[in-house]
Formats: structure tokens, sequence, C-alpha cells
């Protein structure tokens, strides 16, 4: 058993068997393009999120709006004269 074999076989050991080194540059894309993609995609949503929450929370709603603007109805009190 030469050394590159005893090597491979304590990387299997730790790594396992489905480690695989990348030979070159265009390999290393290939192979970490679906992680990344994913990565991506999954930050944007994190983002959308975040400011769907913000702005829902910041911004008044409509029917607050409206009810702000209509004026109150006033009040009648009637004053009763005391009893004798």
């Amino acid at each position: 058993m030469d050394e590159r074999d005893e090597i491979a076989r304590r990387l299997d050991e730790v790594v396992g068997t489905r480690y695989h080194e990348a030979r070159n540059a265009s390999e290393r894309i290939r192979l970490g393009l679906a992680k990344w993609v994913l990565g991506v995609v999954f930050a944007i949503g994190a983002v959308c999120l975040i400011v769907v929450v913000i702005e829902r929370h910041r911004l008044p709603s409509a029917a607050a709006v409206a009810a702000a603007a209509k004026p109150a109805k006033p009040v009648v009190v009637k004053i009763l004269p005391a009893k004798e």
C-alpha cells in the first residue's frame, strides 16, 4: 500500500466516500452551483419576507386612515333639573 492509498483511506474514514476533489475551476463551479443557487434563492426570500413584515407593521391600514378622516359625532348631554 503506497502513501496515496493510505491518504485516500484516511480521507474516506473522515469525510466519507462521497468526497470528490474538483480538478479545475469549471468543475468546482459545476459541483457547487446547486448549493449557491439555493443559497441565493433562500437569501432573496428571507429579504422579501423581512421587507413585507416591516412594511405591513409600518403603514397604517386603510380602515384606520378612513376612520381618522371622519369627524367625530357630537355627544348630546341633557341636563335635567334637580328634584325638589
